[in-house]
């Protein structure tokens, strides 16, 4: 009660201390009625004002924003939220950042509002708001408990500091909670307050008898090395490419070839044969960028390594930068090649789908079903595979897991597809977060006829902020393909798949 006591004192101080002229800034109402009006240009019109006003008074008003199902007649309350947040992590008044962390500390009713504020006090730096942090970390929600955890460990501390050693406790505990994301950001955060001192738990976390259980979180972990630990990067690398899940031993590739050292040559060649095609052709990949050789089996490359390992120097620059090897299926989706054998298709069933697409010379919705028809044929059975269709609500094939491909199981797919029914708007968003963390899939086609309408995330920019997130976990490529001539749409579903090494489509 007394640090609200005393943040409620503080807050009036500063209100008191705002000239009159200020106290009824035209600025307010007229942001307020901005984000009303219902257009996104007017919305960042509101949003540029409150961030010029930089104070409690207009950060209530970011905050009715983020925090709203709806601002009026207009758009989705995403659109809205998505362009406040644009502003409100440039917010430097103490007083308005303070009000965002009364915010995570008052609201016991929206928990993404709750994650949002422990997201942005992350971003301020200050440790001021580790106290309030810190309590973040025992909140109900495993969302606001996993961005409490990230953001304290981008809090900037005294080198001595006994409030540190508190807030690594707290964190400490956090690395035993269930969530997997709250257990990876405590302790990718322990690590960034004090390296040194949880080096060993780090690394014990990613490989060893005492490594965390899902594959998930270790790629995470393991992912965060570079900034976290740089000097033991490669050789935790080293050995976690021997992990039994695809997800590490593909994020450990990245570091091996990252480093650029003989050592991390010799672990790649012993992996450039994985059981998993997407580990194996990215292995195959840098090793050509790294040499300019262009074997494709590892056999040759075993044999030219032992005769050049001594005399090799890594070339200037990437000598194979515009390598690119290819899987050994021939399956082709709307001019997308498959080489994944973990694949999902995810279709787009909103009303829009009804429109004509001249590509095709038919619906976009029978283009799409025509599309999926020919890949599936394409591909070899025993392919594991899953497909999903959504607008408001996502649909699945096969709700527990994918399955392999054979010519019963393609047909009923086929059949689960045609059988959804075209209506309402589409939020893309949802369907990503459920497919991209399902830990059998490694590659999504996503098909749309837009941009996304609805949804938790719907711009780009936040979109493609929370897939690297998730992404830290699951390494997944998400290639998008969108029936549309509109620019900003086609603009959409280029930065979603450019987020994932994904490549993009689109047809008029």
């Amino acid at each position: 009660m007394r640090i609200v006591s005393l943040l409620l004192s503080s807050l009036a101080l500063a209100i008191l201390a705002t000239p009159v002229s200020a106290q009824t800034d035209q600025r307010y109402k007229k942001a307020r009625d901005l984000f009303r009006d219902g257009g996104e240009d007017t919305s960042r019109e509101a949003a540029r004002l409150c961030l010029e006003c930089n104070d409690v008074e207009a950060t209530e008003i970011f905050l009715d924003v983020l925090g709203s199902k709806g601002m009026g007649p207009g758009l989705p309350a995403g659109h809205y939220r998505d362009i406040a947040w644009d502003q409100m992590i440039h917010i430097t008044d103490p007083y308005a950042q303070a009000r965002i962390e009364f915010e995570l500390k008052k609201n016991k009713d929206n928990p993404w509002l709750r994650a949002w504020c422990a997201q942005l006090l992350g971003i301020y730096g200050k440790q001021d708001f580790a106290e309030s942090l810190g309590k973040a970390l025992r909140d109900k929600d495993a969302g606001v408990r996993a961005a409490a955890a990230e953001a304290l460990g981008q809090i900037k501390f005294p080198e001595k500091s006994q409030l540190r050693d508190k807030m690594e406790k707290a964190l400490l505990k956090t690395t035993k909670g269930k969530d997997p994301f709250e257990r990876a950001n405590a302790l990718i955060a322990l690590m960034r307050l004090s390296p040194e001192k949880w080096r060993v738990t780090m690394l014990q976390a990613i490989d060893g008898k005492n490594s965390d259980t899902d594959g998930g979180v270790r790629c995470a972990l393991l992912g965060s090395m570079p900034k976290v630990d740089p000097r033991g990067a490669e050789t935790i690398s080293a050995a976690a490419i021997g992990d039994e899940d695809w997800r590490v031993r593909l994020q450990a590739v990245e570091h091996l070839a990252a480093a650029r050292t003989k050592t991390g040559i010799d672990r790649l060649i012993d992996v450039a044969d994985d059981g998993r095609p997407r580990v194996r052709l990215q292995t195959l990949t840098f090793l050509q960028e790294l040499t300019g050789q262009s074997f494709q089996r590892k056999e040759i490359w075993v044999n030219w390594w032992k005769e050049n390992r001594a005399t090799f120097t890594f070339p200037e620059g990437k000598a194979g930068a515009s390598a690119k090897v290819e899987g050994d299926t021939v399956a082709v989706y709307n001019g997308i090649r498959v080489d994944s054998d973990h694949v999902a298709f995810l279709i787009d069933k909103s009303a829009a789908m009804r429109e004509h697409l001249s590509a095709g010379g038919s619906s976009k919705e029978a283009f799409a079903q025509k599309q999926l028809a020919e890949v599936l044929e394409q591909l070899p059975e025993g392919v594991v595979f899953n497909v999903y269709t959504y607008e408001l609500e996502v649909a699945a094939f096969k709700e527990k897991e994918p399955v392999e491909l054979d010519p019963r199981s393609m047909k009923k797919a086929l059949k689960f597809v045609e059988d959804q029914r075209l209506r309402g708007a589409k939020d893309i968003w949802q369907v990503l977060e459920r497919v991209v963390s399902d830990p059998h899939i490694d590659t999504i086609y996503l098909l749309s006829s837009g941009e996304p309408d609805t949804g938790k995330y719907v711009h780009w920019n936040r979109v493609t902020e929370h897939l690297k997130d998730l992404n830290r976990f699951h390494k997944v490529v998400v290639h998008t393909i969108v029936y549309s001539n509109n620019d900003w749409y086609r603009e959409q579903l280029q930065k979603i798949a450019e987020a994932s090494d994904g490549e993009f489509k689109w047809f008029e």
